[in-house]
């Protein structure tokens, strides 16, 4: 094609200039420039004509078939992807069923394990006081009614484990059939299709080296052509190394299958069930609870997350709680960037509730399944895990310290904070807890996201740091008269964090976390090295910080034995200009 179009070229550029220029015309017509001429003319077309046939049987011998064989190379390519693929969504839904059926199991032994403590609690009664009282009637008939009778949940108990233990057989079966036969059947297939791509490859380029031989061509580019081919001739290559690959995977079998096994992860057995022994580890008088992300520490909650098999390898290494990884998709997928108040307006407590029912179950099972249509849900969900949090994101002896930032003598209040006081606060950042730095990192982030809609939502950084400023940082000994002061400084401290670091939007990784003015957060030195330069800074600090930190620690200490709180309501201020009212009147999101 490419001589093709410069032997066109070149007779449209001569063929121009004969006819815009006279004088040419007129001096080609005299002997002997006229023979002349028509010598060169014929020249030239020989040459043309012999460029053309040899571009033609270049295309026809070589570029046509190679192009089919392109074609249909792409679609066998193709379907042994789609067939893989195939495969694989058998896979996941073999695995999505195991863990539902496992979750199922542990349901019920849980109500058995509560119905059975009620009828331990009826013959205690029945034997102490000779009957039973009437609340104890109420409260443990509302509890049947709602969870089923002990008999009716021990034989629903033995189903769901037996339907358990034959998903986790069927689910091996076609983990070792997909293992042994289907991905040794892809790598054949592959092979088999590379083999015959290089077969294909080598005849096509041995009949465009045979055709510039026969035109008489002896460039570089030819005799390179020449010596490639023979180094195809060669044994080995690309399907050689394909085979060693499928006769490498035949040898890790063994392995693989007892890694990719599903195991049975229940405390009891069908037979134990059958002798109504229901659980082995839980307490006596006391119901198995399983672990929630409300009223916890971020150092318990990322404990569970790394040890919780149920979640994916990606889950498990993410830097910060997934619940609030999923929380802020949720919040994003219902267009909650664009809502107006988000964050600032409240939602119904039964959806509220809800949701959090929903995110402790997936937090255990890896699967989170969210049915709210308002974006105000999860993020009024978002809000209440922070506040619920025993230690808050800025600990409760680094309070004085922040407080610091915002003092009413040359600390921050409001406008754009001097660079000084930026870089204060990025390195009051850098010293917080590994797991509380990448958290706040990623509230920042999805604040900054926020923002950026502020013509739609109506939530600029500074309405944002009034409403997230009670989510970030707490005062350790709070004051029924200083609850408007804290409220205020808490703003302020937030908004100085949103302004000092303007980010791209991005979730932390999993140890580290770039693409800001953070530089790199986690790893053990730099918790080491940051430890030592808290220590130094405060040996720096007057005896009033330092007796106010012991107050924190004293009061941390005391409220984290405390009870979840319920939902909370919202009483931000509305306007757009970020004024700021006191939180209060509980219960009423």
């Amino acid at each position: 094609s490419a001589e093709r179009a410069y032997c066109v070229k070149s007779l449209q550029h001569i063929m121009k200039e004969r006819a815009e220029t006279k004088s040419m015309q007129d001096f080609s017509a005299i002997e002997p420039v006229a023979s002349a001429w028509v010598a060169t003319e014929k020249l030239f077309d020989a040459d043309l004509n012999s460029r053309a046939k040899f571009a033609e049987e270049v295309i026809t011998k070589v570029v046509t078939p190679l192009n089919n064989w392109i074609v249909e190379a792409r679609r066998k390519h193709k379907a042994i992807t789609v067939q893989q693929q195939a495969w694989k969504r058998e896979l996941h839904k073999n695995e999505d069923e195991v863990i539902g059926n496992r979750e199922i199991c542990r349901e019920l032994l849980e109500s058995c394990v509560r119905a059975q403590q009620d009828e331990l609690k009826k013959k205690d009664e029945q034997t102490s006081q000779g009957g039973i009282s009437f609340l104890s009637k109420f409260t443990m008939g509302v509890a049947e009614l709602y969870r089923g009778t002990l008999p009716d949940l021990h034989r629903k108990v033995q189903i769901a484990i037996t339907d358990y233990n034959k998903k986790i057989e069927i689910a091996n079966k076609r983990m070792e059939r997909y293992i042994r036969a289907d991905l040794i059947r892809v790598c054949h297939e592959f092979r088999q299709l590379t083999v015959t791509t290089v077969a294909n490859v080598k005849t096509f380029l041995g009949t465009f080296h045979q055709i510039n031989l026969d035109h008489g061509k002896r460039s570089p580019q030819v005799e390179n052509l020449g010596k490639l081919l023979e180094s195809m001739n060669a044994a080995g290559g690309l399907p050689a190394l394909l085979k060693r690959a499928e006769e490498d995977h035949k040898k890790s079998l063994p392995k693989m299958l007892q890694q990719q096994k599903y195991t049975y992860e229940l405390g009891v057995t069908v037979d134990m069930v059958k002798q109504q022994v229901y659980s082995i580890d839980a307490p006596k008088g006391k119901k198995p609870q399983p672990p929630s992300i409300f009223s916890s520490s971020l150092d318990r909650i990322m404990k569970i997350q790394r040890e919780n098999r149920a979640l994916r390898a990606s889950q498990r290494k993410l830097g910060i709680p997934t619940p609030m990884e999923a929380l802020m998709k949720y919040i994003k997928q219902l267009g909650g960037l664009q809502e107006e108040g988000i964050f600032r307006l409240s939602a119904s407590k039964e959806d509220v509730q809800a949701l959090a029912a929903a995110l402790d179950k997936g937090f255990i099972a890896g699967k989170y399944q969210f049915f709210n249509t308002s974006p105000h849900v999860p993020a009024v969900m978002l809000k209440r895990w922070l506040r619920s949090l025993k230690e808050p994101l800025v600990p409760s002896k680094m309070y004085a310290q922040a407080q610091h930032l915002v003092r009413p003598d040359g600390g921050y209040s409001s406008g754009e904070p001097s660079e000084s006081l930026k870089k204060e606060a990025r390195a009051f950042v850098a010293n917080l807890p590994t797991i509380h730095r990448n958290v706040l990192i990623a509230l920042i982030k999805f604040a900054h996201e926020v923002a950026q809609n502020e013509q739609v939502n109506r939530m600029n950084l500074s309405n944002l740091a009034v409403v997230l400023g009670p989510c970030v940082i707490r005062n350790p000994k709070p004051n029924a008269q200083n609850l408007v002061q804290d409220a205020r400084s808490s703003g302020a401290f937030v908004k100085l964090l949103l302004l000092s670091h303007q980010i791209a939007p991005s979730a932390p990784a999993s140890t580290t976390t770039t693409g800001s003015t953070f530089g790199e957060v986690s790893t053990a030195e730099n918790d080491q090295k940051q430890q030592k330069t808290t220590e130094q800074h405060s040996q720096n600090t007057t005896e009033e910080e330092e007796e106010e930190k012991e107050g924190g620690k004293a009061k941390a200490a005391s409220t984290s034995k405390g009870e979840p709180a319920a939902v909370e309501g919202e009483a931000e201020g509305k306007n757009e200009g970020g004024g700021s009212k006191a939180e209060q009147n509980p219960g009423t999101e």
